[in-house]
């Protein structure tokens, strides 16, 4: 099994944030960069996630499924889509 490599972020940022973001790593005994990262893939999870998945009531499930189940048939719209897509030829 390879290791993953290892890539360089670089940013620019006031020196005031630099202070305040080191004084907090320093509390939480971690390195500057150990708490960036931490927070920046805290941040980037719970953006993937929102993106990804959607809760639904019991009645919104139930029109969720039914739909699933029993399609409306394609309008004008999706039927020159569809051709477009096809005479393309991204299948």
């Amino acid at each position: 099994m390879s290791a993953e490599t290892i890539e360089r972020f670089d940013i620019r940022l006031p020196a005031s944030t630099k202070q305040m973001l080191a004084k907090a790593a320093e509390i939480n005994g971690s390195t500057l960069t150990a708490l960036v990262i931490g927070a920046a893939m805290d941040k980037a999870r719970e953006i993937l996630q929102a993106h990804q998945l959607f809760v639904l009531n019991e009645q919104d499930w139930q029109a969720f499924v039914a739909t699933l189940e029993n399609p409306p048939e394609p309008n004008e719209a999706l039927r020159k889509a569809w051709a477009e897509y096809h005479e393309a030829g991204l299948e």
